[in-house]
């Protein structure tokens, strides 16, 4: 039995959120996915189910609202059980210069890439101290360290991300709980309207190949913690 057993993966209707939820049940995990769109989650859950069974579960969920985000974990704990692990994966951004970004698009940008995070770490953390286990990975991205013109909303989320997750993990680790930020370089996926599949695999980080590093933060040694795990294709420019 997995450390790390029941596993809340949130953004998890396509692209690495997917992938995740497929690698961590291949790893014997139980999963709980979620997202926005229900149409695409339960399409995504049903395929699982087929080859894992009740070990893949959905709750849908708009992490744009910050009640939702805020209740999110309480919901799940009640209907699928405690959670040892959170990953804070959902994300959006568009590509185009501040002044052509609506204030609505800042604020969705800011709530799903930084506040929902935020908030459903503080709502697991409890939990996980009673426990005195748990682990927490938050999907940020190598922009965390590097600016990027017509991404400053976005590029701002990420740096955000990035500090929160190095501080709650210097309040967290004396409890038994692993907080890990993850910077990936440019993923093949559909985000900011791409077409996944269509990046070449020299420049762009396939979306199976990146949860696999993932899913194996939580086989490392219990007194072993990456805090940051940065991960780019071999011949990305960056």
């Amino acid at each position: 039995m997995p450390r790390y057993e029941n596993v809340l993966v949130t953004g998890a209707s396509r692209g690495l959120g997917a992938a995740l939820a497929a690698e961590l049940l291949a790893r014997g995990h139980r999963v709980v996915t979620t997202a926005r769109h229900e149409g695409d989650l339960a399409r995504q859950n049903h395929l699982l189910r087929e080859q894992h069974g009740d070990r893949i579960n959905f709750i849908v969920a708009d992490l744009s609202d910050s009640v939702a985000a805020q209740h999110l974990v309480s919901h799940v704990e009640q209907r699928f059980g405690a959670l040892d692990a959170l990953i804070n994966n959902a994300g959006t951004g568009t590509y185009k210069p501040l002044t052509e970004w609506s204030a609505g698009e800042v604020t969705t940008c800011m709530n799903v890439n930084l506040l929902a995070p935020m908030l459903l770490t503080q709502a697991v953390l409890p939990g996980m101290m009673a426990r005195r286990r748990g682990y927490i990975v938050n999907v940020a991205s190598d922009l965390a360290r590097r600016p990027l013109a017509n991404m400053s909303a976005y590029v701002a989320s990420k740096f955000g991300l990035l500090g929160f997750s190095g501080s709650v993990l210097r309040e967290a680790k004396s409890h038994g709980i692993k907080v890990t930020a993850v910077l990936p370089g440019i993923i093949d996926t559909a985000f900011n309207g791409a077409v996944q599949g269509s990046k070449e695999e020299t420049w762009a980080l396939r979306p199976q190949a990146l949860a696999s590093q993932i899913a194996a933060l939580f086989e490392l040694p219990e007194n072993v913690l990456l805090d940051e795990l940065t991960i780019h294709p071999q011949h990305q420019d960056f």
